[in-house]
């Protein structure tokens, strides 16, 4: 089980995300646009709320796609989190090739286990690479 945030500003689909995520045991939080994922993820604040995959439109009201990678970017504890885009734009797939916490691409309309076997290779490979924890 993972702490997901979900960012999408159409209700159904943001509707359908959360379903299915919390079908597979996962808790998640969701956010309708950009502002309202910056404010959650605490990256004005300073005081951070991080889940362990942010899932993420990229055409959103308000601030993009592109503005929240770029703040997560910019925070030292945000900047590691690992971010899943979805969008029917596929040709911005590039533009977003140059964050490294970006880790896959998923163009809309995706098919649920599409979605399901992209957040297992997520978090398996973040697994992988956190340091142990102590006993």
């Amino acid at each position: 089980m993972a702490n997901l945030l979900v960012v999408e500003d159409e209700p159904g689909i943001l509707s359908q995300l959360s379903a299915l995520l919390q079908r597979t045991k996962h808790s998640v939080a969701t956010a309708a646009d950009g502002s309202e994922a910056i404010k959650l993820l605490g990256l004005e604040s300073g005081a951070a709320a991080l889940p362990d995959v942010v899932i993420l439109d990229i055409m959103m009201p308000n601030a993009n796609g592109y503005a929240v990678v770029s703040k997560m970017q910019q925070s030292p504890l945000a900047k590691n989190v690992p971010i899943i885009l979805l969008s029917g734009y596929t040709d911005l797939e590039e533009v977003f090739r140059k964050f490294k916490n970006v880790k896959a691409f998923l163009p809309k309309p995706f098919e649920p286990p599409a979605l399901l076997n992209v957040l297992a290779d997520v978090l398996a490979a973040r697994r992988s690479t956190q340091p142990a924890a102590e006993a």
